[in-house]
């Protein structure tokens, strides 16, 4: 595939010991998707997370048997949501049990699109307005020259080859989505990816009433927090899918 565009990334509390090096059962990780065709239209993006000991469970979002818990105890350490289309989720899955999961120190990555549903919003709202997204009407693709400037291009990496591997990234990444902000006197925090000093965050589809609340560099596109090693190996798979030159 050429891009994979991120209309939502929310990378929730991160704080999590469990992911051991050394224990690879505490490796397992839930993929729930509104279609399974995904598995193969994202397999550089999976498969680099089994090649890295990550046991990945792919189910569909609206699996009637689905459930994050048996006899109070959680059966993964991780959840992807690759289902912006599912209107309800499956079993005993809801968004209060995404939230409780993240809140017990255990990993969410979301990603969807603008036409995400009511209850993907919902646990996206968790990090900010669903409906703002970053804009830039200096550094846009040049496709969008006559759009919104809402497909952004950013070169703004952290300086970190453990993160973003040794090899150089050459183009920059295009982006659409939402951006958030990272509370810089956390210390488990990593912005991985910034937006340039003359983006801000508003409703592309509504007229800017006050100044912006988020702006330049202080927009987080992509960030992680400790314990990272999961979050590092997603960003190596995600680079290969989303560099495009602009």
């Amino acid at each position: 595939m050429g891009a994979l565009f991120l209309a939502v990334i929310a990378v929730l509390p991160l704080i999590c010991s469990c992911f051991s090096a050394d224990s690879p059962t505490d490796r397992r990780v839930l993929v729930l998707v509104d279609d399974l065709a995904l598995r193969s239209s994202h397999s550089l993006f999976f498969n680099s997370l089994q090649s890295r000991g990550f046991d990945l469970d792919f189910k569909l979002a609206d699996d009637p048997k689905l459930s994050l818990q048996r006899y109070g105890q959680y059966l993964y350490d991780a959840l992807i949501l690759f289902a912006p289309s599912t209107q309800r989720f499956g079993g005993s899955l809801d968004q209060n049990a995404v939230l409780e999961f993240v809140d017990s120190g255990r990993d969410l990555i979301l990603a969807a699109d603008s036409s995400a549903s009511d209850v993907i919003r919902g646990i996206a709202t968790e990090c900010g307005d669903p409906e703002a997204v970053v804009i830039d009407h200096t550094s846009y693709a040049v496709s969008e020259t006559e759009g919104d400037h809402t497909l952004i291009a950013s070169d703004d990496l952290i300086h970190s080859d453990v993160i973003l591997g040794d090899e150089k990234i050459e183009a920059p990444i295009l982006f659409r989505g939402t951006g958030h902000s990272v509370n810089p006197a956390n210390s488990l925090v990593l912005k991985v990816l910034s937006a340039s000093p003359s983006a801000y965050l508003a409703n592309p589809k509504t007229k800017l009433s006050s100044p912006p609340s988020l702006t330049g560099s202080a927009i987080s596109l992509v960030s992680i927090m400790q314990d990272g090693k999961l979050m590092s190996h997603v960003f190596h798979s995600f680079r290969q899918e989303t560099m495009l030159g602009c």
